[in-house]
């Protein structure tokens, strides 16, 4: 190996002032998104995320149900953005750091208006912020920020995606082993009955109108159960909103020629593979400190945001979600997420809100994705105006 080729390797996966210097001076520019999985808001595209999630409520599923609601026809679920953006082939490129590590730190969506069936979406990304943290998987690490707003064809603001990510050092993240000790999760035949029995009693409000002079502080919210985590549920949240990475053939090969550090070399095979192997690969996990294959971040804030929907009917609407990735999902994993209302207000618009929190245990007792939610309800004889709401200004 060349002196050249050898600091090529050692650079590989680290993090530089260099690389942190572009970083920052692509910070306050806007870089739309060209390749989205999905542009077009119809049956198809809706009703695919609406499976992927898990969510079963008929208006992401019936064309002839959403014509019966308070919108007249199909709206998309708020989880459907994840394919304009985060499922997109372009919203990574320029995010610098090549090697290093990126884990799903947090999404704050911001929502104003509804997606309807016809309707075309496109997104921009606006890289805000770098913050240097000392973490424990990885040691010195960062949380990069990103803003993306989405739009529809009419150029109206849907809303807003404050995406974060955690950015450590794939040996680092080994070498510490936070993770190492966390046993696989199994489970008799009696437990797996009654995680069928729990996902069976999924509550969704749909077209039962929740008014919000009926909600009170304290409340608790309809939980919802995910797992155990297959790698079946990962390849339907792939097949719902796209994937950055996994490309075949010529556009497998343009695109690690282009970034040759999107890919890693399998060690047996040296057949050069996607870097989201970790998600389905326990020995590609294993590379980065981890005992098993884990979730999508974006998969996760999906499913808060369904949380959000089921509990506030069609005629609610979820403004604010703030999902938080405060552990890892492993395959085997279950999550149970409630929550429980914490507040309630009248807007300087008059629109009734609800705020919430919630939480989401794994069968360790983990809240591996604490978050919390703004819920716009309608008044008896005042119904929620079609858009825009805007629950981030009109707090009085």
């Amino acid at each position: 190996m060349s002196d050249t080729e050898s600091d090529v390797h050692n650079e590989y996966g680290k993090i530089t002032d260099v690389e942190l210097d572009k970083i920052r001076a692509r910070h306050g520019k806007s870089y739309p998104i060209n390749f989205p999985y999905i542009r077009h808001i119809n049956q198809d595209s809706i009703s695919h995320v609406a499976r992927a999630m898990g969510d079963a409520n008929p208006l992401w599923m019936d064309p002839e149900y959403g014509k019966t609601t308070r919108f007249g026809k199909m709206i998309a679920p708020p989880g459907l953005l994840y394919g304009s953006a985060w499922g997109s082939w372009d919203l990574r490129r320029g995010q610098g750091l090549p090697g290093v590590h990126g884990l799903h730190s947090s999404d704050h969506w911001i929502l104003h208006r509804p997606l309807y069936e016809g309707d075309v979406v496109h997104a921009v990304k606006e890289p805000h912020s770098l913050e240097e943290r000392q973490g424990a998987w990885s040691g010195r690490a960062f949380i990069q920020t990103d803003n993306i707003r989405f739009y529809n064809q009419k150029d109206e603001h849907i809303g807003t995606q404050v995406m974060a990510a955690f950015r450590g050092e794939r040996e680092a993240g080994k070498s510490r082993g936070k993770y190492a000790d966390i046993p696989r999760a199994v489970y008799t035949d009696e437990e797996i009955e009654q995680i069928d029995r729990e996902i069976a009693a999924e509550e969704v409000r749909g077209n039962v109108p929740r008014y919000w002079e009926d909600v009170k502080v304290g409340d608790k919210i309809q939980p919802i159960v995910r797992g155990p985590l297959t790698i079946s549920d990962m390849i339907a949240w792939m097949m719902g909103i796209g994937s950055p990475h996994i490309r075949s053939g010529q556009h497998w090969l343009q695109y690690r020629t282009r970034s040759p550090k999107v890919s890693v070399k399998d060690p047996v095979t040296r057949i050069p593979q996607a870097v989201e192997r970790v998600h389905w690969d326990p020995y590609m996990a294993a590379e980065i400190g981890m005992p098993n294959a884990y979730d999508y971040g974006s998969q996760r804030g999906a499913w808060a945001t369904h949380f959000l929907t089921n509990w506030a009917s069609d005629d609610g609407w979820v403004a604010e979600c703030y999902a938080k990735y405060r552990g890892m999902n492993f395959v085997g994993d279950t999550l149970r997420i409630k929550g429980e209302i914490t507040n309630k207000w009248i807007g300087k618009s008059g629109i009734a809100y609800v705020d919430c929190k919630f939480d989401s245990i794994n069968q360790r007792g983990e809240n591996v994705m604490p978050g919390t939610g703004v819920i716009a309800l309608p008044q008896r004889g005042k119904p929620l105006p079609l858009g825009p709401i805007d629950s981030s200004t009109d707090r009085p």
